[in-house]
């Protein structure tokens, strides 16, 4: 009877005790923050992206495909709609305006009414210097399309992609305003100042860069948004073949085209007025024909005496908005073997 009870109080005295060394057993570890990050809420933080921009063909832009998930399912359009033409606010006739960003062998078209898709009702020169716009403007997508009077008589509509202020070549050469544009964007490459860049920067074709000066098709266009970030970007870019051995260019902004650009603007250099200035080449040093009524400035830094081959040149394209200059295409020209 004695070791019954004794064995009951036993029983009673630990029980307490076993069920507080169970609850601790039982508490669960917090898990350990994902590597590299120093409190778990920071793994809900999205990244911060700037899109890189692509190489851009001298025609009218279109819109490029994405390439589907493989995991993703995208629905599919059986309807395509017709292009949603969106008026704007009527403008006041004004010009002359130029054509640009046609080649030589071809014509911008003239249509009845804004849309690619319309018929055709004449056509101006590649080179045209005599393009008044009457006045109204019409979206067709992200495309704006302006009315312009046809050379023969009545009116007509062109893509406004085609068409830039004219200002003739001694007009050019002539205003004050360039040449201290040319020495900020000197500014902004030797500093790496992308605020002040993307200030120069056409903000309605952007800033074509051709590294090597015959690959119109491995040209990088940078607007105004993504110029401010060339200095940090490393995103690769193609920039077309090496003149000699062949092999492709590729790399981001500051690493392939900078340097080339400081040779130039840390250096003695000289400036010509739509006139390309070199150390003697083999090839075409012409201002390419497309940008034709595009003005431009040579900046040229001769080779050292002894090495005179050593020499590099920079053309700086403007082009007019509302009568300010700003930079729309960077070209670069040197020996090659």
């Amino acid at each position: 009877m004695k070791k019954s009870t004794l064995a009951l109080l036993a029983a009673i005295f630990l029980f307490p005790l076993l069920g507080c060394s169970i609850s601790l057993v039982g508490t669960p570890t917090p898990p350990a923050p994902f590597p590299g990050l120093s409190s778990p809420t920071q793994a809900n933080t999205p990244a911060t992206l700037i899109a890189s921009p692509t190489a851009t063909p001298l025609v009218a832009p279109t819109a490029t495909p994405l390439t589907p998930s493989p995991t993703v399912a995208l629905p599919t359009v059986t309807n395509s709609p017709a292009p949603t033409v969106m008026p704007t606010a009527t403008s006041t006739p004004s010009g002359p305006y130029a054509v640009i960003l046609v080649v030589a062998d071809d014509v911008l078209n003239i249509r009845s009414t804004a849309g690619a898709g319309n018929p055709i009702i004449g056509t101006f020169s590649p080179t045209a210097t005599n393009v008044m716009r009457t006045g109204p403007t019409a979206y067709v997508g992200a495309d704006l399309w302006v009315e312009v009077q046809i050379p023969g008589g009545g009116t007509g509509w062109v893509n406004a992609h085609f068409l830039t202020e004219y200002v003739s070549p001694s007009a050019f050469c002539a205003d004050g305003k360039v040449v201290p544009q040319v020495t900020k964007l000197g500014t902004a490459f030797t500093t790496a100042n992308g605020d002040l860049l993307s200030s120069l920067v056409s903000p309605a074709h952007g800033m074509a860069v051709r590294y090597w000066r015959y690959y119109a098709s491995a040209q990088n266009i940078f607007d105004p948004l993504h110029a401010s970030a060339v200095f940090e970007s490393t995103y690769s870019h193609n920039w077309g073949l090496a003149a000699g051995s062949g092999l492709p260019t590729e790399g981001s902004f500051h690493e392939v085209v900078l340097p080339k650009l400081l040779d130039v603007f840390n250096a003695s250099y000289n400036l010509t007025c739509n006139t390309v200035q070199t150390g003697g080449a083999s090839y075409d040093t012409s201002w390419p024909a497309e940008y034709t009524n595009f003005n431009f400035y040579s900046v040229y830094r001769p080779g050292a005496t002894g090495d005179e081959l050593n020499w590099r040149t920079w053309l700086v394209g403007v082009e007019y908005i509302q009568g300010q200059p700003y930079v729309v295409a960077l070209i670069q020209f040197q020996w090659e073997p």
